[in-house]
Parts: C-alpha cells; sequence; structure tokens
C-alpha cells in the first residue's frame, strides 16, 4: 500500500511540476506579470521537477520537506503581494494533495 501512495504521489508532484512550468511560460508569453515572476515560476518549477525524480520518488524525508518549502513559496507569497488570481489556486489545487498523500509513508516510515 506504501509503494501505491508514494508512487501516487511523486507522479502527482511531477504534474505539479510540469503544471509551474507551463504557468510560468504563460505569465511571460501572455505579459500578465514582469517576466521577473514568469522566470521565478520555471526555476521553482524546475526545482521540484528535479527533487521529485531524484530523492522524493525514493521517499527520502528531506526531499519531502524541501518540496513543501519549494511548492509553497511562491503562490503563498503571490498570494500575500498580489492577492487571489487564477494561478495561485490552481498551482496550491496540484501542489497540496500532491505534498499530502503521501506524507505519513514518507514522514513516518520506520528506519533500518
Amino acid at each position: 500500500m506504501n509503494k501505491t501512495i508514494l508512487k501516487i504521489g511523486w507522479i502527482w508532484m511531477l504534474i505539479a511540476g510540469i503544471q509551474r512550468v507551463i504557468a510560468g511560460i504563460t505569465i511571460i508569453a501572455t505579459g500578465e506579470k514582469e517576466i521577473d515572476a514568469g522566470v521565478l515560476f520555471i526555476l521553482h518549477a524546475i526545482a521540484i521537477i528535479f527533487v521529485t525524480l531524484g530523492s522524493y520518488r525514493y521517499a527520502q524525508k528531506w526531499s519531502w520537506w524541501c518540496l513543501l518549502v519549494l511548492g509553497l513559496t511562491p503562490p503563498v507569497f503571490c498570494l500575500i503581494a498580489h492577492g487571489v488570481n487564477m494561478w495561485n489556486i490552481v498551482g496550491l489545487a496540484f501542489f497540496l494533495p500532491a505534498i499530502i498523500i503521501p506524507m505519513k509513508a514518507i514522514l513516518f516510515q520506520e528506519t533500518t
């Protein structure tokens, strides 16, 4: 059961990272925000994707904490600085299940 939950979690997190890349490109292409906001989204997305494919997939505890910070930083900052917008809501909707679903399996796993 834990392996299935972990697999669902890391695949969902990968999708959340890809969504952030798409959001960053869209923000830059439409001119919705300054170019630095789009670049920030893309850089966070790349970090999320690499941590997910590297360590999160293998249920390493540090990767869960790292992804928690990486995943919450942009949307929470944008909610505070700019208010509620579509990209914040969509980003949180993709990210929160990806971090919550495997949380118990990763953080409370038995160490050998």
